[in-house]
């Protein structure tokens, strides 16, 4: 990896072994649901087991068809993050919508275990090093295939936590699974701080929880940067749970909650920013 890349987005994040174990876990899951639990609700607002279920089908086959083949009709025209949500927004009731009458659960079930094969093959056969990839909530610019591949396995994974919590079952909470998710939403921290004045400043973020991980950001002339630990003094030091973190990045939870659950020290404005990540495309909302 270039040296730029490295500063601008730390360390790559690896998921080659952990995609595939994720989708097994899903298909356990939903092999082991009564017709009450495809039924019932999700925090994802107005869909059910089903129906999010349903939503995954239509993940796998939109990046099979747009990524791989270069299907136009896969793809979302978006000049913004915003932008994007909404029309990506609009794309998944549609499709939702349409193929909950159509399609059984058993179906749904069956469809996400084969989807897994092309899917993987196609993301675990991209150049991770390469620049071919837009993620979002990054940045502008182009970036690395891993990264890109990494944010298809959180958006797998958040929602296959958003299942289990609907049907009452434990959640894939454990470093293997959850490390590469907290991983991957920090790489959005250097877009999410505000931009730097002339003078350094230095942000420490840490979660903990069932695993702790540590992140140094400093500023620079081009932004802000992942770096070394150091002994500088930091501007702002953020301490939040693993839980709050990953949900507060995907707007399950609030800005005042993820606030009370953290610790702060130092800037208020570059704390508020850390605990207004966002590592997904999802609605934004007020935070105060």
């Amino acid at each position: 990896m270039e040296l730029a890349d490295q500063g601008r987005f730390g360390p790559a994040v690896a998921v080659t072994r952990v995609i595939h174990e994720e989708r097994e876990a899903l298909v356990r899951l939903l092999a082991d649901l009564d017709d009450e639990a495809w039924r019932a609700p999700t925090p994802c607002p107005a869909w059910s087991v089903h129906q999010l279920a349903i939503h995954l089908v239509h993940d796998d086959l939109r990046r099979v068809s747009a990524d791989r083949d270069g299907h136009a009709g896969a793809w979302i025209d978006a000049s913004s993050l915003d932008e994007l949500v909404i029309g990506l927004n609009r794309v998944n009731e549609r499709w939702v919508e349409a193929m909950t009458p159509t399609l059984s659960p058993r179906l749904t079930r069956d469809l996400l275990q084969w989807l897994a094969g092309p899917t993987e093959e196609h993301l675990l056969g991209l150049d991770p090093e390469a620049r071919e990839s837009s993620v979002a909530w990054a940045g502008p610019g182009s970036h690395p295939n891993w990264l890109d591949v990494a944010r298809e396995y959180t958006e797998r994974w958040v929602h296959q936590q958003q299942l289990r919590e609907a049907v009452g079952r434990p959640g894939l909470n454990d470093e293997e699974f959850a490390g590469p998710v907290v991983e991957t939403f920090a790489r959005g921290l250097p877009a999410a701080l505000p931009r730097p004045g002339v003078s350094k400043r230095i942000v420490v973020v840490r979660v903990t929880g069932p695993f702790e991980r540590i992140w140094t950001l400093e500023s620079g002339p081009d932004g802000w940067r992942f770096a070394d630990a150091t002994t500088e003094p930091a501007s702002a030091v953020v301490e939040s749970p693993v839980d709050v973190f990953w949900r507060r990045a995907v707007r399950m939870v609030g800005h005042d909650e993820a606030r009370r659950a953290a610790s702060t020290v130092g800037d208020a404005a570059l704390a508020g920013a850390v605990l207004d990540l966002r590592a997904a495309i999802v609605q934004d909302v007020p935070t105060r």
